[in-house]
């Protein structure tokens, strides 16, 4: 996948399953587009309580479509840490938190992996400091 390629973050309804799916957002270059796959994953699948919800999204980057899999325990981790315990827009999430979460999905993308060693990484961290030290380590 180019980094600067075309992207597309489609969403999915699974409580209503007759509603199509529905391109969110659109955009231009690897990391933008998993900026925006990350928060709505977090802001909308991922509930405050760390349950899961009923919106699934997937970034479509051909010729590949990139879903977030993994630990439910660590995307509830990464919601609090990018959110809050607030819920609103996607746009109130910590952008820096997801740019770095974005960058290293990137490289384990380029690396044949899934997010699963972000979602571990969370998981495993006491606190959003240590978080961030595993989530550089992801990508020596």
């Amino acid at each position: 996948m180019p980094s600067e390629a075309e992207w597309q973050v489609w969403y999915q309804d699974m409580f209503d399953r007759e509603c199509p799916r529905s391109v969110e957002v659109s955009g231009r270059g690897l990391v933008k587009g998993l900026v925006e796959l990350w928060a709505r994953h977090l802001g909308e699948t991922v509930r405050p309580d760390g349950s899961e919800g009923f919106a699934r999204f997937n970034l479509w980057c051909a010729p590949r479509s990139v879903r977030i899999v993994g630990s439910l325990e660590g995307a509830a981790r990464l919601r609090g840490w990018v959110f809050g315990v607030r819920e609103g827009p996607v746009q109130k999430g910590d952008k820096r938190l997801l740019t770095k979460i974005a960058i290293a999905h990137a490289h384990l993308i380029a690396d044949g992996q899934s997010s699963e060693p972000i979602l571990e990484a969370a998981a495993a961290a006491m606190n959003r400091r240590e978080f961030e030290k595993r989530l550089a380590s992801l990508m020596l």
